[in-house]
């Protein structure tokens, strides 16, 4: 494996990886017009070939099963356009195979107390990636291991949680590195005059992208402090190195920015929420809340700063969304926090890759009334609903009350990160090499 220079990795982001779309509509216009060009193409019959023609063409006539094109051509037309979802058991004989592979990757949130510590309680993620893949005609777990295993261009990456820990400071930090290679520890200078807990977290991970919260809490001589922040980073800017001592540091120039994403146009839309945000507070301040226990809605001239700088990629049912950071800068003592609002603005395909379920998610509520999330393939051949702390896997078109072909069990409050795809000829290309970067699940052999 040819190991990328990382002063070129940013070059050329937008051409993922591992992509295949599988039967598209160019492809059947392709076959369509070869079809068209060779019926151009056949020679005149000869004047003593027409009775003998005349009889072919009438016995193809009365025997070819015309009614065979309406079926292919319902075939190639499901292939464009997802059935919809009430429709499936009435016109679906049996589910359709499954020939696309999904690589998942989950994070579980956790809280310590260590008495010992200045700064007691921290709270910190784990993540464990999942290769789903169709062997010999059974979906099944092919391989599971920790951390977060991403493909990037040609290759597959690691993004692994590690922990460096002093005489007063505890950080988790995300260490990225080529899957085949291990991770390298780093080393943070400790001050003996600060007690410090630093923790990052992914929330999205495509292929390019990530999204990523930093938490830092601290207690300088006397006076303490707790910064959130969210960024959304690319894979060479991870790698780049960790912001530490947020309260110093009121801006972090290794990320991406919404402006960075679309044209000049987002402006409009930030300053649209900016005064949408101050005309919903303006009359909270001139009224009492009716409930004693809720919190009030800040004044308009309390709003923070909204600059499409700080955000970031959240899960919601269904799908991915961008969230914009409206941040307060911290002063000595006090916190520095965010609100997220969300964008309305759909994420450019380049950050989310593939992101469209099947059927609205009102058509998931009705046939899964219990799940919380949903995935389809490119292909429309697998669905993953993700219901009751597990994950069912279903050939699309398989009735909603039948069992699912795979299930799969989540871990307390696990959570989604990353969807990635592979259909064609990447299918068997991912078991091989994620079997040799995460361990194998023995059930397939």
């Amino acid at each position: 494996m040819k190991t990328p220079d990382p002063d070129d990795m940013q070059e050329d982001l937008e051409s993922g990886p591992l992509k295949q779309t599988g039967f598209t509509s160019k492809l059947q216009r392709e076959i369509e017009q070869a079809i068209d060009r060779k019926e151009r193409a056949k020679p005149r019959m000869k004047p003593f070939l027409v009775i003998a023609g005349i009889g072919a063409v009438t016995a193809v006539l009365l025997l070819y099963p015309w009614n065979t094109i309406h079926t292919r051509s319902e075939a190639l037309m499901a292939m464009e356009a997802p059935i919809p979802m009430e429709a499936q058991s009435a016109s679906l004989v049996a589910p359709a195979a499954v020939n696309t592979a999904l690589l998942i990757g989950l994070r579980t949130d956790h809280e310590e107390t260590d008495s010992n510590r200045a700064v007691k309680t921290i709270r910190f993620s784990t993540y464990r990636t999942m290769l789903i893949a169709p062997v010999r005609g059974k979906l099944q777990k092919t391989s599971e291991g920790d951390g977060i295993l991403m493909p990037y261009k040609q290759n597959f990456w690691k993004i692994d949680s590690l922990v460096a820990r002093t005489k007063t400071d505890e950080i988790h930090y995300l260490s990225a590195h080529l899957a085949d290679q291990p991770a390298k520890a780093e080393t943070f200078t400790d001050d003996p005059n600060e007690k410090l807990n630093h923790v990052e977290t992914l929330r999205f991970v495509g292929n390019q992208y990530l999204s990523i919260a930093e938490s830092e809490e601290a207690l300088v001589g006397n006076t303490s402090y707790q910064a959130d922040r969210v960024w959304v980073r690319t894979l060479p800017q991870l790698k780049e190195g960790h912001t530490m001592h947020l309260y110093n540091k009121p801006v972090d120039k290794n990320h991406v920015s919404l402006s960075d994403l679309y044209d000049s146009s987002i402006n409009g839309v930030l300053s649209n929420m900016r005064l949408s945000l101050k005309g919903a507070a303006a009359p909270q301040a001139l009224t009492v809340s009716a409930a004693a226990s809720a919190t009030p809605t800040p004044a308009a001239d309390q709003i923070g700063e909204l600059t499409g700088e700080s955000w970031s990629i959240e899960r919601a049912p269904g799908r991915w969304v961008g969230k914009v950071a409206e941040t307060t800068r911290a002063e000595a003592g006090t916190s520095e926090r965010y609100n997220l609002h969300e964008l309305p603005r759909d994420l450019p395909d380049k950050v989310v890759n593939h992101d469209e379920l099947c059927c609205s998610w009102g058509d998931i509520k009705a046939n899964w009334p219990n799940a919380t999330d949903a995935l389809t393939s490119p292909m429309n051949d697998m669905m993953v609903i993700f219901e009751g702390g597990k994950l069912k896997f279903y050939s699309y078109g398989q009735a909603p009350n039948s069992a699912p072909e795979l299930t799969l069990d989540l871990q307390q409050r696990e959570q989604l990160v990353m969807a990635q795809w592979a259909t064609d000829h990447y299918v068997q290309e991912w078991i091989d090499k994620v079997d040799r970067y995460l361990p194998s699940n023995t059930n397939h052999d």
